[in-house]
């Protein structure tokens, strides 16, 4: 899924940073596009105006989803070109309409007096993003104030002084970048189905990320800056740009649209109020994709690895929204299930300990083998290793497209190693070879003499 929607320097940054990181390489990628919209944000515009921030929500569960990992990850790529814009632009604990405001007009009144004049750019982190839901409920002007932010629109706010009178805070064009994160649990929880009606979360690209491996302790080589992103990131600040389609792309944006159009005619409203900016979402990605370029033409290769992009943010919504929308009810599953499940995720293939740490405490190595022994449609084989330890196991899904295979068929076509390290496996009694028995027929005895004796 990553390999279809990596592009450009951002894509090859994070994919070679991988080997260096446990996290979701959709996670870090998402976290690397969000970042860097935000700060290059208002310098950079679409075609028609809009900001290119892109409000990315990194969902997965605690533990096991990396999720700031992911983050931190993404602000090591960008490196020390970016340390100015994070260390004065970066807010959080926003939970109310006028605390937005307030907290753009006190970023764009102290850049008044700088070379490149008022700036009001600004990125919203939120690593435990659940607790600023809780408290937003209680503010009604917090979700259209957010919405009007995104859109790039006029926001303000009245204070109140001691003598009755008040001062206007007005941000007249909002540069707001927005990146946070959450458990699929609490977004059931706390995602309200009366403000996604209302459209305030249609602006965000909700990410499913987990562990993508496990590393030695003590062995993680540091993730060194990209510095095509900073070289990027000095031309979007040299002057305006505005970023457009070209023309080759004409044809693929108009079916991404009619696509999104179709899908939405046929999805439940609770669902498919998510889908409604999914247009003006892909132009955003593949116009910062083509920013890191250093280009103003969106390519139809960036379009299409933009809307892969969104396609995943797609079936991520539809997954959470769906588990919320069923009451939040824990429906109990069975363990083959399960293991179909997280084969599916995985592209149809894991490694034995990949899939034992997505099923936790539901089973263990022999529990999970005596499982698939007795399943049609999942095997498992001997993988091989590019290391000196032990072969992995596979487990894969056997659908049309992949048939069972053969023990000799199954060693030629092994996948890569998904893991860095592997337990070795416990030591298994040799097999020794039964030992031959032989029977011997018994010997005729000579006729007795007494033929009565020979009766008996």
């Amino acid at each position: 899924m990553f390999d279809s929607m990596k592009y450009g320097p951002i894509g090859e940054a994070v994919e070679k940073a991988m080997p260096s990181t446990e996290a979701d390489p959709i996670g870090v990628y998402a976290s690397t596009l969000s970042l860097f919209s935000a700060a290059i944000n208002g310098h950079v515009l679409t075609e028609n105006g809009r900001p290119v921030a892109i409000w990315t929500v990194l969902a997965g569960r605690s533990g096991i989803g990396c999720k700031g990992t992911a983050y931190r990850n993404a602000r090591a790529l960008m490196g020390a070109q970016f340390d100015g814009f994070f260390a004065t632009r970066i807010i959080s604990g926003i939970s109310s309409g006028p605390s937005l405001v307030s907290n753009l007009y006190g970023i764009e009144l102290a850049s008044m007096g700088s070379e490149d004049g008022p700036d009001s750019r600004a990125l919203i982190i939120e690593e435990e993003w659940a607790e600023i839901l809780k408290r937003a409920k209680r503010c009604p002007t917090f979700d259209q104030k957010l919405r009007t932010a995104w859109d790039g629109g006029e926001i303000q706010n009245r204070t109140k002084g001691k003598d009755g009178t008040g001062d206007v805070q007005k941000v007249d064009t909002p540069l707001l970048g927005f990146h946070v994160h959450i458990t699929p649990g609490e977004w059931g929880k706390f995602v309200s189905a009366t403000a996604a009606l209302g459209g305030s979360y249609n602006r965000l690209l909700p990410v499913l990320v987990e562990q993508s491996k496990m590393l030695p302790y003590g062995k993680r080589a540091p993730i060194k800056a990209d510095l095509r992103m900073a070289e990027a990131y000095k031309w979007a600040k040299a002057k305006p740009r505005e970023i457009s389609l070209a023309k080759e792309a004409y044809k693929s944006f108009d079916e991404i649209r009619a696509f999104m159009l179709g899908k939405m005619a046929n999805t439940p409203e609770h669902i498919a109020v998510y889908f409604e900016r999914t247009a003006e979402q892909v132009l955003r990605v593949a116009a910062v994709l083509a920013a890191s370029e250093m280009k103003t033409r969106i390519s139809k290769k960036a379009l299409q690895a933009a809307w892969a992009f969104v396609q995943y943010s797609i079936n991520s919504v539809e997954k959470l929204v769906t588990e919320a929308h069923d009451g939040g009810a824990v429906k109990v599953k069975s363990l083959p299930d399960m293991i179909r499940e997280v084969l599916k995720r995985h592209g149809g293939e894991a490694t034995s300990t990949l899939l034992l740490r997505s099923l936790q405490a539901h089973t263990n190595a022999a529990g999970l083998k005596e499982t698939v022994d007795q399943l049609d449609d999942v095997e498992y084989y001997r993988g091989k290793s590019k290391t000196t330890g032990p072969k992995p196991t596979i487990y894969r899904l056997i659908t049309d497209d992949v048939k069972r295979q053969e023990p000799d068929e199954q060693a030629q076509e092994a996948p890569a190693l998904k893991l860095v390290q592997e337990p070795k496996p416990k030591s298994t009694p040799k097999r020794t070879a039964p030992k031959k028995v032989v029977i011997t027929q018994p010997q005729p005895q000579p006729a007795a003499a007494n033929p009565f004796a020979a009766l008996l």
